[in-house]
């Protein structure tokens, strides 16, 4: 079977995982995450490139502008912190750019990712290609993992 991976690399985020209170995540905190989203195709064949897709691609049908819009310089904040007030009007005022999500976490953004990349995917190339795994790297040694 063949596999491709691409790194998706660059991105500065701040987070508060209000949840944790046991830990100094509880406060706002940044990181450079990334993420490596591996592909397969659904029928084991390359394209007629001898691809099993084409990365340039991503800077046409919307996915690499998603990305940027997601993770570049913002706040990722769960939708019901206590402080959300606080967040919104941070974002109102335009100190920040916030964007509140169900979860947080490396878990939780692999797997927004891995949606988000087989939706646009399943639209295009007549559905050839798959992700099938999505590794969200909080830093070096820190990532998680979301597979189907």
């Amino acid at each position: 079977m063949y596999r491709s991976t691409k790194l998706f690399e660059g991105y500065s985020i701040a987070i508060r995982q209000w949840k944790a209170q046991h830990s100094h995540c509880k406060f706002l905190h940044g990181y450079a995450i990334s993420f490596k989203v591996t592909f397969e195709p659904i029928d084991g064949t390359l394209d007629e490139m001898g691809w099993v897709t084409d990365f340039g691609g991503f800077k046409h049908n919307g996915l690499k502008e998603w990305m940027n819009s997601m993770f570049d310089h913002t706040t990722l904040i769960e939708e019901d912190d206590p402080m959300r007030g606080y967040f919104e009007m941070m974002q109102t005022e335009r100190i920040a750019k916030v964007i509140f999500l169900p979860k947080m976490g490396a878990e939780s953004m692999a797997e927004m990712v891995f949606n988000k990349f087989n939706d646009t995917l399943s639209k295009q190339e007549g559905g050839r290609v798959q992700v099938t795994q999505v590794e969200c790297f909080e830093n070096r040694t820190n990532s998680g993992v979301f597979k189907r």
